[in-house]
């Protein structure tokens, strides 16, 4: 037919408007081309037309409204190149064009039947699609409602599992809260025991400060010194221990603190969850709240599985078990050393106060020897001093005799001549000269070692009166000092313990 080749040149046509230019919006007289010839042309133009035996006979030029019907996919409105219209053209032209473009009646009749078939097909077509659609409808209807049921009966289970995790949850969370107050309130008792320490320490410091003015001989490192740096020793490591403990107490409570946030952030999770799905299980298809989210099914904002998730809240509550169990072996660590720190300070205390005792004993009986001793050295040097006095008054007393003897020689070596005569008596009084001359040096010895002895016995006299001063000191530094200031423990909460 006519229409192939009409469709070969709408095929050609399109070619050459796509290598020139766009003719769209074109008017009529403008999207004229000519034609190329048999030689120039590729494509459907190289094939032999009817009208190509020679001559003056032009190809056919037809208008777009010839497919007004459809005929021809391949024209239409939509082609790139406008054909020259029957009535614009030449006279001659338009007759050509007019024989082209009628159809046959068999194309008419072929038209009719392929309508006919079309619409029964297309009928047909329509029925059974209504009835699979029916069937489809009911079939997903009861798909639809069995689907909804059992997500209703599993986000009902879910609910199930949610609340028993929560009650978990809140009921290892009430212990954390009731093991974390208790342990702070241990703390607070170890703080106080720790910082009544001091008072030991400081009537320690006190005693072997005031010690440190005793004098002389009683400088000496005595029992009680060795009690008072024992008993330092222990306090000190008392206080090492209770400073230990405390840290481990203070980081206990941090894992306390931790676990319990995390049981806090884990059940506010589960109320916010049961909260949405509780709200979601009872949606219905009538419910207000409901309304389409495209797309929503194919977003998966999960971060966990049913497995993951209970094991997530049963490590939670399994790290807050092993945190209170902890706790709980602290706070007995925590008591045990407490008593233990109270029953050594109280022990070195009372050995330090029986030190003190005995050392006041030994000091008091060392005192009471001095004053003794120092009576008798008074008594005796008085005596020794009356000794002196009456030597001396012996010693006096030989001057006359001497005076006597040594005057009656002198007297009696004038006499004259002869009468000079070594006679009985100038022996006797030269032998009683003698005599008396002994007699005051042998006194005059006896003066001395008397008066040495005198000397020897002032000097202890001022020694032990030294010494009684230095007792009396420290004896007043152990009783009055030390010993009154230690007579009741100075610890409250450790005495509680004992």
């Amino acid at each position: 037919m006519v229409w192939g080749n009409i469709s070969t040149y709408q095929h050609d046509f399109n070619a050459q408007a796509d290598v020139k230019s766009s003719f769209r919006g074109s008017s009529v007289s403008d999207s004229v081309t000519p034609l190329k010839t048999n030689s120039e042309m590729s494509g459907a133009f190289s094939k032999p037309m009817p009208w190509a035996g020679g001559g003056s006979t032009k190809p056919p030029m037809a208008n777009n409204y010839l497919d007004s019907h459809g005929l021809n996919p391949g024209l239409g409105n939509a082609g790139h190149v406008s054909f020259p219209s029957a009535v614009t053209a030449a006279p001659t032209q338009a007759a050509r064009m007019a024989n082209y473009t009628r159809f046959s009646p068999s194309d008419w009749s072929a038209s009719n039947i392929d309508h006919y078939n079309s619409a029964d097909a297309s009928r047909n077509q329509s029925e059974r699609i209504r009835n699979e659609a029916i069937r489809l409808m009911r079939e997903r209807e009861d798909k639809t409602c069995m689907t909804q049921r059992d997500a209703d009966r599993r986000l009902g289970e879910r609910l199930h599992d949610e609340t028993f995790w929560r009650s978990e949850l809140q009921s290892e969370l009430e212990r954390n809260v009731n093991e974390t107050h208790q342990l702070e309130h241990m703390r607070k008792n170890l703080e106080r025991a720790l910082a009544e320490t001091e008072g030991p320490m400081r009537v320690n410091s006190e005693c072997i400060y005031n010690r440190e003015g005793r004098k002389g001989i009683d400088m000496v490192n005595d029992g009680v010194e060795n009690s008072l740096m024992r008993e330092v020793d222990n306090i000190k490591s008392c206080q090492d221990k209770m400073k230990r403990t405390l840290e481990q107490v203070n980081h206990q409570l941090g894992v306390n603190r931790n676990a319990r946030h995390q049981l806090e952030r884990d059940l506010a999770n589960k109320d916010h969850s049961i909260n949405i799905d509780h709200t979601c299980h009872n949606l219905q298809n009538t419910s207000r709240a409901i309304n389409l989210h495209g797309g929503i099914e194919k977003v998966d904002p999960n971060v966990s599985i049913p497995e993951t998730w209970a094991d997530f809240s049963n490590r939670n509550i399994q790290a807050s078990q092993s945190a209170r169990s902890a706790s709980q072996r602290l706070r007995g660590d925590v008591d045990n050393l407490i008593t233990q720190c109270a029953n050594e300070m109280w022990s070195h205390w009372n050995n330090t106060n029986m030190s003190f005792q005995q050392r006041i004993t030994e000091s008091n009986d060392a005192h009471n020897k001095l004053q003794s001793h120092m009576s008798k050295t008074m008594q005796e040097i008085y005596d020794q001093e009356k000794h002196i006095e009456a030597l001396k008054q012996a010693i006096r007393n030989k001057g006359n005799p001497l005076k006597v003897a040594q005057t009656r020689l002198e007297a009696r070596a004038h006499r004259p001549d002869v009468e000079l005569c070594r006679d009985p008596p100038h022996h006797r009084l030269v032998e009683e000269v003698g005599q008396i001359q002994e007699s005051i040096d042998l006194l005059n010895r006896k003066l001395n070692e008397a008066e040495i002895a005198h000397q020897t016995l002032l000097q202890n006299k001022a020694r032990l009166e030294h010494d009684l001063k230095i007792k009396s000191n420290s004896l007043f530094i152990d009783r009055e000092k030390c010993l009154s200031i230690r007579k009741s423990f100075p610890v409250v909460s450790l005495a509680t313990k004992l």
